[in-house]
């Protein structure tokens, strides 16, 4: 179902949709890049971890069919051709069924604890603002359980120096379908559910 919205409401994207069935590692070497002479952005390793750089794990140790999609600065325009905040990367099960789980992640590169309220806090800016624009165009709907990931790979969980209030978790998930976590790891359990 989600495949199936994407390729009606935002058929660019639908040629870069990538095909699992192993678990995966996501790394952004965007940063990285500005030091580097290759231009290199976000990357998704089937299988092995990539070993140049800390990443994102998703785990399938059941071997479900999943779809993945890198967003870039062509994803998501306004009007004006101007690019939209974003997510690093889309995940979901390859089923027809209407209720299955999405998995946005967004990935932030600081050792820095201090820093985790400012990188977090945009983290899920762009995470919440990702799941709109899908929602927005019907392609997702409560009936999805959304996973909304906030990853720091440099840093060991729990992340220091943020917390997320139970009331807020709960108000999510309850109005909204929002599951929020903030880790650098998640398995994928069924076309339903994700472990976090």
């Amino acid at each position: 179902m989600i495949e199936l919205g994407i390729s009606k409401k935002f058929e660019h994207q639908i040629s870069r949709l990538l095909k699992f069935n192993c678990s995966v590692f996501v790394v952004d070497y965007s940063n990285s890049s500005l030091i580097n002479e290759s231009k290199r952005g976000v990357e998704i390793y089937a299988v092995n971890p990539p070993e140049d750089a800390a990443y994102f794990s998703i785990y399938n140790e059941n071997e479900i069919d999943f779809r993945g999609l890198i967003f870039d600065h062509t994803s998501f325009r306004h009007k004006n051709g101007k690019t939209k905040t974003q997510c690093e990367a889309v995940f979901f099960p390859n089923s027809d069924l209407a209720n299955t789980w999405v998995l946005f992640c967004e990935l932030k590169y600081s050792n820095l604890p201090n820093r985790n309220s400012l990188n977090l806090t945009k983290a899920l800016k762009q995470l919440y603002k990702t799941r709109y624009y899908y929602v927005q165009e019907n392609v997702i709907s409560t009936l999805n359980n959304s996973y909304l990931v906030a990853s720091l790979p440099l840093q060991s969980e729990p992340f220091p120096n943020f917390i997320l209030s139970p009331a807020l978790l709960l108000k999510l998930k309850s109005k909204r379908n929002i599951i929020v976590r903030l880790q650098n790891s998640v398995s994928i359990k069924s076309l339903r559910q994700l472990s976090i």
